[in-house]
């Protein structure tokens, strides 16, 4: 049993017998985001059914309770019992090897990655001074944690600019979500803006940006769908996974079988969350079409526009591992396991990263 199943089983056996009874589960996210339509509500309403009514919910949305960053604060100060979605890469310095998820692959949907981030959660190999991923991003923080449904393959788009040959990158101003898609935008020559995604929509209106990186079908959740209009398909700029995170003393309230339900639950809603990331892709991207926007599939880029995409993925787990590795973050060693998994499920690594990671 991997470490991260044996977490839950040891506290499952450590569990008094009492009944759970309400509890409060927040995001910061709106209730249009599929992390919390098709995750945080389909878990609340499926527990309380499988429980017959004895785990019951109060749930807080957008921010209602705690925003974004400081949602671990909210656990660990008992302000809240449970965060779906706690979104790990606005934690700066917390969750250091959780972004692995996010660097570029290609021929991966939600359902792998969702997938691959469960099998590093449980896994029991351990990456350095005898913890695994596991207990190093989860285990000392007071904290139970689960993956939840990866998003869609995040895409570069803009605002109507063309990306055509390389040097169409340079210097133009996009979104960045994390420090992981920083890098990936510098090594292909754009200037990165770092802001949430809440807050892209008035800056490519405005024009202080002139793209983004965000999956398509999360482009719903920000009333995106009219005003991008360029965007390349078929290579991933990585897909963001995050956590549900119950307190500890909120997990003890719980009784053996609840608990049970609840991991058994979690797991399952996450793999149905995936799915539904990738159904609706479809839909927004239609919607987008209809208002003008166009879709590129990069195997229909020039040869050197592939290759400088390719050299930047490449470049960019690199640049990831060292910067992590310097910090004193075992950050090889938990690319090495991802990677591992990520091509059991049938993706792609960049090409050179198999070689760099010893695969």
């Amino acid at each position: 049993m991997g470490t991260r199943a044996a977490a839950v089983a040891t506290a499952i056996g450590l569990a008094s017998a009492a009944h759970a009874d309400n509890f409060s589960i927040a995001s910061s996210l709106p209730r249009a985001h599929l992390w919390v339509s098709a995750h945080k509500e389909v878990l609340m309403e499926r527990l309380e059914e499988k429980t017959s009514g004895e785990m019951t919910f109060t749930p807080f949305f957008a921010g209602e309770l705690t925003g974004l960053g400081r949602e671990l604060d909210a656990l660990q100060n008992g302000v809240v019992d449970i965060i779906d979605p706690l979104v790990a890469p606005y934690h700066e310095g917390a969750f250091p090897l959780s972004e692995v998820t996010q660097l570029p692959t290609y021929e991966t949907d939600s359902v792998m990655v969702t997938r691959a981030f469960q099998n590093l959660m449980d896994s029991d190999v351990e990456l350095v001074d005898g913890k695994t991923f596991y207990d190093y991003e989860i285990g000392d923080k007071g904290i139970i944690g689960w993956g939840i449904g990866a998003t869609a393959a995040y895409s570069i788009s803009t605002t109507g600019k063309k990306l055509e040959a390389p040097g169409d990158f340079q210097g133009v101003p996009m979104r960045a979500g994390s420090g992981l898609q920083t890098i990936v935008l510098e090594k292909l020559g754009a200037t990165p803006v770092t802001m949430p995604a809440s807050q892209a929509y008035e800056a490519l209106s405005r024009g202080t940006i002139e793209g983004i990186v965000l999956a398509v079908v999360d482009w719903k959740s920000y009333s995106m769908e009219q005003l991008l209009k360029y965007t390349i398909e078929g290579v991933s700029i990585g897909q963001w996974e995050s956590y549900l995170a119950i307190t500890q003393d909120a997990w003890n309230r719980m009784s053996p079988e609840e608990q049970k339900i609840f991991d058994e639950t979690a797991r399952q809603v996450s793999i149905d969350a995936a799915q539904q990331w990738e159904e609706g892709v479809g839909a927004v991207r239609q919607v987008a079409v209809d208002a003008g926007s166009e879709f590129v599939a990069i195997d229909d880029l020039s040869p050197e526009m592939q290759a400088h995409i390719a050299k930047a993925a490449e470049d960019t787990w690199v640049e990831w591992i060292e910067k992590l590795e310097a910090q004193g973050h075992p950050a090889k060693a938990a690319a090495k396991l991802y990677g591992e998994y990520i091509v059991a499920e049938g993706g792609v690594l960049p090409t050179g990263i198999s070689e760099y990671l010893g695969l």
